[in-house]
């Protein structure tokens, strides 16, 4: 059951990526590459029917970890702590800044709230992207203090590694580039005209970035953790997903040649599943690698309560509500905006 509970939270963080993703991905768009009113409009048009559909994945992910796998996400919440609270914190204000954006009509008012959701959009992408890539370099299991400043050094080899060093730095970067593309390719999906063509200048040459950080990631990952693609070598089936991934990438810098514009999204969508699922393969089974040897798998986080054994049937139902309320609702605002 506890591959189950694993592959679940795998779907779980994957489906909010994706559909918070091109939500977050736009507000960046919003704050930096709309220059006019015209293009703000659009970026808003695109995600205002969807949006709110989106944030209860990330706090089902939470609620079934916490029940699930206790130990660990205690001690993800004692590193953690601070920064999953303002990540809440800038979800909240994020969904305050977006309304009353659509609320006031005069300009600079609208600007304020326009730049504060974009802002807020950042920092929400930031928090996921430090603690998504402390999670993949390593943390201190038993560690009660919140890591919020720099190590004494920016080595990743050392014993006090802090929050950030130069490889988390790194992966924190490729997670903030592919949600950007993910919400540039939304906007071109609901969209079209010169607008269009300019965010897909945009989408090439991030992909192209991506691409290169992506391999340096991979050669410094087995550099810090010499053991790390074992699973790829006892199951060699796995080196599709990173094979996809790659593709993936490179279809995103060939999207100008492409005629419609769904291609583009559905290339971010595959780039985001198959990027999670190269990592967490690669982690299994353990839920976050341990910087002090200490093994964090899904076999010793304290799992399994009898007690609680019935839950489990109304997390999977909810989840399934979850899901089909989400595809009604993208079905039901599927295709160009006016």
């Amino acid at each position: 059951m506890e591959i189950v509970w694993y592959v679940t939270l795998l779907v779980l963080l994957g489906t909010y990526i994706i559909l918070d993703g091109y939500d977050l991905g736009s507000g960046v768009a919003y704050l930096f590459f709309a220059e006019s009113i015209d293009e703000k409009k659009k970026i808003i048009k695109s995600i205002r029917s969807v949006w709110d559909a989106n944030e209860v994945w990330i706090f089902s992910f939470i609620f079934i970890l916490y029940l699930v796998f206790p130990k660990f996400s205690m001690n993800i919440f004692n590193i953690f702590g601070g920064y999953i609270l303002l990540f809440i914190l800038f979800m909240l204000l994020k969904i305050i800044a977006f309304n009353l954006m659509l609320t006031f009509e005069n300009k600079k008012t609208k600007d304020i709230f326009g730049f504060l959701f974009g802002f807020f959009s950042i920092m929400i992408i930031v928090f996921i992207s430090i603690i998504l890539s402390n999670i993949i370099r390593g943390i201190y299991p038993d560690n009660q203090k919140e890591l919020l400043l720099i190590g004494k050094s920016f080595s990743p080899f050392m014993n006090e590694a802090g929050i950030f060093d130069w490889f988390t730095v790194l992966t924190s970067t490729i997670i903030f580039v592919t949600i950007l593309i993910h919400g540039l390719v939304w906007i071109i999906l609901k969209n079209k005209g010169i607008f269009n063509k300019k965010l897909k200048i945009k989408v090439q040459r991030l992909s192209l970035i991506l691409m290169i950080l992506s391999i340096v990631f991979g050669i410094s990952w087995q550099y810090i953790h010499p053991n790390i693609y074992k699973n790829y070598f006892k199951f060699p089936f796995l080196f599709i997903f990173p094979f996809i991934y790659l593709s993936s990438l490179a279809g995103l810098m060939a999207i100008r040649t492409y005629q419609g514009e769904n291609k583009g999204f559905i290339l971010s969508t595959n780039l985001i599943i198959t990027g999670l699922i190269s990592i967490f393969a690669a982690v299994y089974p353990r839920l976050s690698i341990s910087l002090d040897n200490e093994k964090i798998t899904i076999f010793n986080t304290e799992f399994y309560d009898p007690k609680k054994f019935y839950l489990q049937f109304w997390i999977i139902g909810l989840a399934v509500l979850f899901l089909i309320y989400s595809i009604l609702i993208h079905k039901y605002n599927k295709g160009k905006i006016s």
